[in-house]
């Protein structure tokens, strides 16, 4: 088999058809034992939100959940009183934006999956 340079293996997958060229992937990903979960991430379009600290407004936090998840007032106390409870889920990228602003101003914090 000849040497093909970097070029040359680039040249020749340029060529190939996208039915073609996901196959290649799939044949790369398996040979090398290459996990797919870095580009799962880069896919993604939508995030679950947990909350992480309550802060020390709890009060305020509680109205925060209130809102964002429409929930009663009792049951945001409930949820926020749970370890590290989801408080929203399949949520856009700026709306998590949004929520890890409300949340941040009151000292609480979340995280993003």
């Amino acid at each position: 088999m000849k040497n093909l340079s970097i070029n040359d293996i680039l040249e020749a997958i340029s060529n190939l058809n996208l039915i073609d060229l996901s196959k290649l992937i799939n044949e790369i990903e398996s040979k090398f034992n290459i996990k797919n979960e870095e580009k799962m991430e880069i896919k993604k379009d939508t995030y679950d939100i947990y909350l992480k600290k309550v802060g020390d407004k709890k009060i305020n936090l509680i109205k925060i959940i209130k809102e964002i998840t429409s929930l009663s007032l009792k049951e945001s106390k409930e949820l926020i009183e749970k370890n590290y409870p989801l408080i929203k889920k399949n949520v856009s990228k700026k709306e998590c934006e949004e929520i890890e602003k409300k949340i941040n101003l009151i000292g609480g914090i979340i995280e993003i999956k």
